[in-house]
């Protein structure tokens, strides 16, 4: 076996999240760390020696921090609903804002010892579902907080 590449690791993180694992996702983030410390701005093509540091392919986290961390989905054709299922992992605040052909879709998670205050915003004629830990609570538009246990 082989260790993936930046760019297949694109697909390992599919891979988690279809299996469940969505709070697993931030361990896989340590090239990454590896290239903030290097002092790096935007994403390398490669492990160092590397020969660009500005990548598409391995930029996924940035969409990977939506749709897995913050768990913001379209649910249907076209984003007319939402799904916001969020895998937080070890983090304690995690904000986060996807365009929508009607807004902005906002996320908000502050977690404590026994709880996560989640704040959502949906835009006006948008209505979803969060899911926490396999259960489904409405969302409507406009501004909501949910307490999740």
């Amino acid at each position: 076996m082989t260790k993936a590449t930046y760019y297949f690791r694109f697909y390992l993180a599919r891979a988690l999240d279809h299996a469940g694992m969505g709070n697993e996702y931030l361990q896989l983030l340590g090239p990454w760390k590896q290239m903030v410390a290097l002092g790096l701005t935007t994403w390398a093509e490669s492990p160092e020696p590397t020969r660009s540091d500005s990548h598409a392919w391995s930029a996924h986290p940035n969409y990977d921090f939506l749709t897995i961390v913050a768990g913001i989905r379209p649910k249907e054709p076209g984003f007319s609903t939402v799904t916001i299922e969020p895998h937080l992992g070890s983090l304690k605040h995690v904000s986060a804002a996807v365009a929508h052909p009607r807004g902005i879709v906002e996320a908000q998670y502050t977690s404590d010892n026994s709880h996560v205050e989640t704040r959502i915003t949906l835009p006006v004629g948008v209505s979803g579902e969060l899911i926490w830990k396999g259960k489904a609570s409405a969302l409507h538009e406009g501004a909501q907080t949910i307490q999740l246990p």
